[in-house]
């Protein structure tokens, strides 16, 4: 038989007419089965019957009449198709695989082939393999946009988020109505923190598709990230309200309700969520735990072992998300208890992870307890030299603790261990903040050309430039362009720029509305102060700075600003304090100690200004004014 035959123009037509109902394939079924008997070779009526079997969800019943039309019709390519996809479904993915192997190699230019053995390697958990095949379908078949969109999820799977972004958004131009891949679009951008797009993305996945449970499922997790409880709460009872039975929205549900202090309402569903899949152990666990704040110990201790016995081979996961949830709770000493018993589960069952550790040690973090948290993440290294999360964890609590010589070699590790952009900011901001521009810079660049849009790499490389002097360059990139608004964080450090450029007019209009709008950028009320005392108000600008170090106390910008105001104000002992305060704040700061030194030279302590001096010069060789004072004083000092 041709590849012309009856059975192609048999799936056009399906392709183009609605599909029948569970009683007319019943009855297709019947007939094909009848027609059968008669004459056991028909092409047409193999195909229509196993193909009627699997529309039926009964692959297995499938199986038979395919495997006879494979041999009747060798040579063509849907019944090996449906085959594959039978075998599948029945759960014998090996044969499956020989079925769609074999077929590939012979047709090697089928898309729907390589479709299918994608769909079989995600069921084998062959990521690469699936990459490999819906990657040559896409060749093969460019206007498909569901290939387009297989390709995005397998390369989601594989972490390659970057990658996967660009299938969705491909899989979109080509069928705008592709709500799942919009859905998944916008889980993919909320997974490289691009939130507010991740959010627009879903947002319009909702309004496109009435009722899509899973976009207004997803939006909400993003909002539960950002505290947004309200926001998320409004979007799980919408995906409720479209899918009465979606456990994991009852779930968060009650975590979003839990979080705002009512456990009750969060038991009704987590029990909803238990309902919906009874063998949910995440919904137990959060059960327990809500119980255990209500003070029912009993049914918390029940529900607890019952999240256990779900999860036999992971008896410490319990105990870390116990953890976490504490973490988000903020009680950090309960965290710590949980995550010690996550780590003692972890050793008894033999499955010991880093998340654990990570916890235990952000816990200690959160308690003021650096040196335990060092500590913890030296052992995790220790047990697992080769994960670069708990690498970057590690950098993480050294830089914490003020090590940021440590802090680089565990980053510069993770950067060769897993180059990813979180490991690479991680690892330049450490630079950064040692003031090592010559490799920082670099780094912030190489990301930005990667990614044009990075905002955390590019406010970080424009937080470099200005700390190197170099307030030109910083304000290119600043600026928006023509049609743009500058966001808060943008526009806080413009006004910074503005300031130390000489222009304080434009830089009060600035920092003035960014303090307005964002109390918590302490660098722009800092810089905000600075110029309040330059412009002759030191009451306005020792309040606003005052009020700065009360919510950071050892915030540097603030405590050399304050130095300045306390000694125009006359009290040279507090503004010394000060400068001594910001110095040991930021041991990279080379500014503090220019100040220390110019208020040591007025106060004839010159050895102490000149090594103050020095000391700035040390951090920053490019310190003009301390190097004009040094230059000063070694002409001003006696000839021996």
């Amino acid at each position: 038989m041709s590849t012309t035959g009856g059975f192609l123009v048999l799936q056009l037509l399906t392709a183009q007419a609605p599909a029948p109902d569970m009683a007319t394939l019943e009855r297709t079924a019947a007939v094909e089965s009848e027609r059968l008997e008669a004459s056991p070779d028909d092409p047409d009526a193999l195909y229509r019957l196993g193909t009627a079997f699997l529309a039926l969800n009964k692959p297995k019943q499938a199986l038979a009449p395919l495997t006879k039309l494979v041999e009747v019709a060798p040579d063509l390519v849907p019944p090996k198709l449906a085959l594959a996809r039978a075998l599948r479904l029945s759960g014998d993915a090996e044969k499956a695989r020989t079925v769609l192997d074999t077929a590939i190699a012979a047709f090697p230019e089928d898309s729907t082939l390589r479709a299918e053995r994608g769909i079989l390697a995600r069921v084998l958990d062959e990521t690469d393999v699936a990459i490999s095949q819906y990657s040559v379908a896409t060749e093969l078949s460019p206007q498909d946009a569901e290939l387009r969109f297989n390709l995005g999820e397998a390369l989601q799977r594989a972490s390659r988020t970057d990658d996967a972004i660009e299938a969705y958004r491909e899989a979109l131009k080509l069928d705008a109505k592709l709500n799942v891949a919009r859905v998944n679009l916008g889980k993919a951008l909320a997974e490289k923190g691009l939130n507010a797009e991740a959010k627009e993305t879903l947002r319009e996945a909702t309004r496109e598709k009435l009722g899509d449970a899973e976009a207004h499922y997803n939006l909400g997790v993003i909002l539960l990230r950002e505290n947004d409880l309200d926001g998320a709460i409004a979007e799980y009872q919408r995906t409720l309200a479209a899918e009465p039975k979606h456990a994991r929205a009852h779930n968060n549900l009650g975590v979003a309700l839990n979080e705002k202090g009512d456990p009750r309402k969060a038991t009704e569903s987590f029990l909803k969520a238990i309902a919906a899949d009874p063998k949910y152990a995440e919904a137990h666990f959060n059960l327990g735990l809500a119980y255990f704040q209500l003070g029912d110990n009993v049914r918390a201790t029940k529900s607890f072992e019952k999240a256990l016995v779900l999860e036999p081979r992971r008896a410490s996961g319990p105990y870390t998300q116990l953890g976490h949830l504490y973490l988000l709770q903020g009680k950090k000493k309960q965290a710590v208890e949980a995550f010690k018993k996550a780590i003692e589960k972890s050793s008894e069952d033999g499955r010991k992870t880093t998340e654990a550790y990570q916890g235990l040690a952000r816990a200690y973090l959160g308690l003021g307890k650096a040196d335990d948290a060092v500590a913890t993440l030296k052992t995790a290294v220790e047990a697992f030299p080769k994960d670069a999360s708990a690498r970057a964890a590690y950098g993480d609590a050294l830089k914490a603790k003020g090590d940021l010589d440590g802090a680089i070699a565990q980053y510069e590790e993770g950067v060769t261990l897993a180059p990813t952009t979180e490991s690479r900011l991680a690892l330049a901001d450490a630079y950064a903040k040692k003031r090592v521009g010559a490799k920082a810079r670099p780094l912030y660049e190489a990301l930005l050309k990667e990614e044009p849009g990075n905002r955390v790499a590019k406010l970080g490389l424009a937080d470099l430039l200005m700390a190197m002097g170099d307030y030109v360059t910083a304000e290119g990139m600043l600026t928006p362009k023509e049609g743009e608004e500058a966001d808060t964080a943008a526009l806080a450090r413009l006004g910074i720029v503005h300031s130390r450029r000489g222009r304080p007019d434009l830089a009060v209009t600035e920092l003035e509305a960014v303090v307005a709008k964002d109390p918590a950028q302490l660098e722009a009320r800092a810089e905000l102060g600075f110029i309040y005392l330059r412009g002759g108000d030191g009451a306005k600008a020792k309040k606003v700075l005052t009020s700065v170090l009360k919510v950071d106390k050892d915030h540097p910008l603030g405590l050399l600003y304050l130095g300045h105001a306390q000694y125009q104000q006359g009290n040279a002992k507090q503004a010394e304090k000060s400068f001594r305060d910001a110095a040991k704040a930021d041991p990279s700061f080379a500014e503090p100690h220019n100040a220390l030194g110019q208020l040591l030279e007025a106060a004839k302590r010159m050895d102490e200004a000149k090594q103050s001096y020095e000391t700035a010069l040390k951090l920053q060789p490019d310190h003009e004014d301390a190097k004009t004072a040094l230059q000063r004083m070694t002409a001003a000092a006696p000839t021996p």
